[in-house]
């Protein structure tokens, strides 16, 4: 089997160049975070281990609505910083690989660039020995590299010659087969990824991400009782349009519009109680889900910790 090349060799975390040689000795300490939450959610130290790179790298959950994602956004490159400012998108930080170029109305969320995927002997040792894909691409300029290093994307390490000539030996062997497929499509609408994750995954309740849902439940009631309170305005316009034809001697005679009006009268009752449950539902059934789930993990938590 052909080894896979490194994509770059320049350093620019230090001074010169490796070509993976002594990757081995290599400590790598140094470029991980002083912490990690593992997936049973214990917080240590973490190691450059399998289950430590897939918590960073891995996009599972994309993986799972690949064939979808056409929804969700278009296979391109996503737009440059100075692009997102234009768009009035805030740039907000996510250490969340899954919320990687995934966009809701103001926001973008971005994770920023870690310290060991800029070190070409982590690549040899950790990242090309375990068949992990490169999976970045961008086109940089001047002023997205100011962008990037004013939000905390890139290590302060990092100087703007050494960001260009890693760029130009990375994209030099880059091709788009060497990437995770949802890659593919830049920035993502977390809108649309909610919808398609209800309905081709079963999250019915939660989606793709809550970090754009409703914090309060109360907020929840406010917003959907303001959409009924503008529909209810429409209906009462209808009404007093109704009365105002019932008035008249043409429309009195005519037996359509009584049925008409009859059976519009009848809907504007009852339709506004059927809605308003509904809402009271809404709110209702995540609530007790959420709390019996919040029970559950509780009573598994502290039997794993071994805390009564």
């Amino acid at each position: 089997m052909e080894a896979l090349a490194l994509p770059f060799s320049v350093k620019v975390l230090a001074d010169g160049a490796s070509d993976g040689t002594q990757s081995v000795k290599h400590d790598f300490r140094s470029l991980l975070p002083a912490a990690t939450r593992t997936k049973k959610d214990h917080i240590i130290v973490p190691q450059a281990d399998i289950e430590f790179l897939e918590g960073e790298l891995l996009v599972t959950r994309l993986n799972n609505i690949q064939k979808w994602l056409w929804l969700c956004g278009r296979p391109m490159p996503p737009r440059p910083l100075h692009r997102q400012v234009v768009l009035s998108r805030n740039i907000t930080v996510s250490e969340e690989i899954e919320l990687h170029l995934v966009w809701h109305k103001y926001r973008i969320f971005i994770k920023p660039l870690p310290p060991y995927p800029l070190d070409p002997d982590f690549w040899a040792s950790h990242l090309l020995a375990s068949g992990t894909k490169s999976d970045g691409r961008s086109k940089q300029v001047a002023d997205d590299f100011h962008i990037a290093k004013d939000n905390g994307l890139l290590p302060e390490a990092v100087s703007w010659e050494g960001w260009k000539t890693l760029s130009a030996q990375f994209l030099q062997h880059y091709s788009y087969t060497s990437e995770n497929p949802r890659h593919c499509y830049g920035e993502l609408r977390l809108s649309w990824l909610n919808k398609v994750y209800r309905f081709t995954q079963g999250s019915m309740l939660r989606g793709y991400s809550q970090v754009a849902a409703h914090k309060f439940y109360i907020d929840l009631i406010k917003d959907n009782f303001r959409v009924l309170a503008a529909v209810l305005g429409y209906v009462a316009i209808v009404l007093t349009s109704t009365q105002v034809g019932l008035a008249t001697e043409e429309l009195q005679a005519n037996k359509a519009f009584q049925r008409a009006s009859y059976g519009f009268t009848v809907f504007s009752i009852v339709a506004p109680l059927i809605v308003a449950v509904g809402i009271l539902l809404m709110v209702l059934v995540p609530f007790f889900v959420n709390w019996r789930a919040t029970k559950i993990y509780e009573r598994l938590r502290f039997r794993e910790m071994g805390v009564l």
